[in-house]
């Protein structure tokens, strides 16, 4: 959305010019409330909004972010509200009500017609992070008694008013899920052929209770449009549709994102959140950080003989700790990766760990020949310490490999997120562990060449 566009709007709206406004609005409704978004002024929103013409407005609504619905509700009359609740999509619906205090939430229900009221009180009841939340009712439903022709006919009545039409659900008399049947098949198959004879049974489904974000992975997988949610009867209670799962993956990989860069997940837009908000987010794992960091230094003052004996090992610690920090981030998030996609599971624990230590060995290897070179020409052509410091970052490294990949794993079964199994974390256990290493391995090296 440009500037000029806003710009151009709230100019219309100062100088009353209200005719011209409906003639620069954006023709997608998505387009129309990323303007409405953009607007500074509260009251400026609200006119816009009155503007679009009643076939857009629910649509324009449902694209609105959930804080400017919520204000939106505050704004309008009864009846506005009553109207827009009643005809937006049981999941956005849901959505927005999550979002909203109890109070309120029990003012919109009651707006609603007893139908929709029953819809929204299901949905409600599932747990917050399931497929329960995202389901819509909006979805075509046939009878394996029914002809093609039958069901043509019935799509052209009630099509209209469905989330999707691409894909129609065969039922039983019980209302059991049989199959799937798509629009294409109908349109091609002879009018009086039964639709048991083209359902295609061998369904993808979940349950209500299923993870979001494993139902998400489900539609990745196997490349789904529409996936349908059942029962423990296996009733069809509804369907979720892609757009919903995108927004589930794209609020996933953020908390994953803000976990990794150790920041407590921030459900708000950065520029949205609080400055107080902000500070305990991001405060709460550096404070936890520095506490776990101050064992490097405890490490290190037992090692105080060591240092004044050989000072120079201090001048290769930094190098020692890059290495190893940066090798057990790269297993830990490749692995939390794998993970993530399901390429990887609880059950892969000693495969990951006997890989990544061979992995990590080849790397120590590479890594402990350039740090060898690099201080023989530090120091001069000292032979024993170049390799007592080569060594030891070798070792650090194979050591950072495997610790890196094991602890997600051990996360993802203590149903902890393996997500926190990486950056900054990894790196401070790993800087710890490796300090260790490093001064054990090369005073006894030193201790036992150079006595």
């Amino acid at each position: 959305m440009t500037k000029r566009l806003v710009k151009n709007v709230e100019d219309l709206i100062t100088e009353k010019k209200y005719a011209e406004i409906k003639k620069v609005l954006p023709l997608h409704p998505e387009d129309i409330a990323a303007l409405i978004s953009k607007l500074s002024i509260p009251s400026h929103k609200l006119f816009v909004f009155r503007l679009v013409s009643y076939e857009k407005a629910v649509d324009v609504f449902e694209h609105l972010p959930t804080e400017e619905e919520e204000k939106m509700l505050n704004t309008l009359s009864g009846q506005e509200i009553r109207d827009i609740l009643n005809e937006m999509s049981p999941d956005d619906r849901t959505e927005l009500f999550e979002e909203m205090p109890a109070e309120l939430v029990k003012k919109f229900i009651n707006l609603l017609s007893p139908q929709e009221r029953t819809i929204a009180l299901e949905i409600l009841n599932y747990p917050q992070d399931s497929v329960g939340r995202l389901i819509t009712p909006d979805f075509v439903q046939l009878y394996e008694t029914m002809n093609v022709g039958e069901a043509l006919s019935h799509i052209r009545n009630v099509g209209i008013k469905k989330e999707t039409v691409y894909h129609s659900y065969v039922l039983d008399s019980q209302k059991r899920l049989i199959g799937i049947v798509s629009l294409k098949k109908l349109v091609l198959a002879v009018p009086e052929t039964k639709i048991s004879e083209i359902v295609f049974k061998d369904v993808t489904k979940v349950t209500a209770f299923t993870d979001k974000e494993e139902a998400a992975n489900i539609f990745k997988r196997y490349d789904l449009l529409v996936l349908p949610v059942v029962d423990h009867n296996n009733k069809l209670l509804g369907i979720v549709t892609f757009d919903d799962l995108v927004d589930v993956l794209e609020e996933e990989a953020t908390e994953d994102f803000e976990r990794i860069a150790a920041v407590v997940p921030v459900e708000k837009p950065y520029m949205e959140a609080r400055f107080s908000e902000l500070i305990w987010k991001r405060s709460f794992w550096l404070v936890v950080l520095v506490i776990l960091g101050s064992a490097s230094s405890v490490i290190m003052k037992n090692y105080g003989g060591v240092l004044q004996k050989w000072i120079a090992l201090s001048f290769y610690l930094p190098i020692l700790i890059a290495a190893g920090g940066n090798a057990g981030m790269q297993s830990a998030m490749m692995v939390v990766r794998g993970l993530t996609t399901g390429e990887i599971g609880v059950r892969d624990f000693f495969k990951v760990v006997a890989r990544e230590a061979f992995l990590g060995l080849a790397i120590g290897f590479i890594l402990a020949l350039v740090g060898l070179i690099r201080v023989f020409f530090q120091e001069g052509g000292d032979w024993i310490f170049s390799i007592s410091v080569g060594v030891a970052i070798g070792i650090t490294v194979m050591f950072a490999a495997v610790f890196g990949g094991a602890l997600p794993i051990i996360f993802k079964k203590l149903k902890l997120d393996p997500a926190l199994m990486s950056g900054p974390l990894i790196t401070t256990i790993v800087d710890i562990g490796g300090v260790f290493i490093y001064f054990e391995i090369a005073s006894f090296m030193l201790g036992l060449w150079k006595k």
